[in-house]
């Protein structure tokens, strides 16, 4: 009879190079705030959630939020619009950053820092664009 060594499982599995600790919004980008707006309101009923201005909105749509990013004359110096994106709540956005330029991954935007979090935008292979999001207050999803 042969004798066969069973293999030795890891207690610990390796952590991936960028964490996620949950999804924490969905955003859309829209050229006009106010039509777009009026649309999720009245046909799915969304009520206005924490940020509402005349660039950024968010509905209560628990548990993953529904954004919406439009163009402003007063609002931030950055350019978030584009195609829809994800954003994975990360611990460390700067981590996650030197993670994702250590494996060559495409930034679209650095970290860049709001009053509420900070954010990063980047693309996967197919040009899918994935909003690293950290928010200051430690919170996630």
């Amino acid at each position: 009879m042969k004798k066969t060594r069973a293999k030795k499982t890891s207690s610990r599995r390796r952590q991936p190079p960028v964490l996620v600790r949950a999804v924490d919004f969905v955003m859309y980008c829209t050229k006009n705030m106010k039509r777009t707006r009026a649309f999720y309101q009245k046909l799915f009923g969304f009520k206005p959630g924490e940020e509402w201005n005349d660039f950024w909105s968010e509905f209560t749509t628990e548990p993953v939020t529904l954004c919406l990013n439009g163009p402003s004359k007063h609002g931030p110096k950055w350019d978030w619009q584009g195609a829809a994106a994800i954003a994975l709540a990360v611990p460390d956005i700067h981590a996650a950053m030197a993670a994702c330029r250590r494996r060559k991954v495409k930034v679209l935007i650095p970290a860049t820092e709001t009053s509420v979090c900070w954010m990063a935008f980047i693309a996967d292979p197919e040009g899918n664009r994935i909003c690293l999001h950290q928010r200051k207050d430690g919170t996630a999803g």
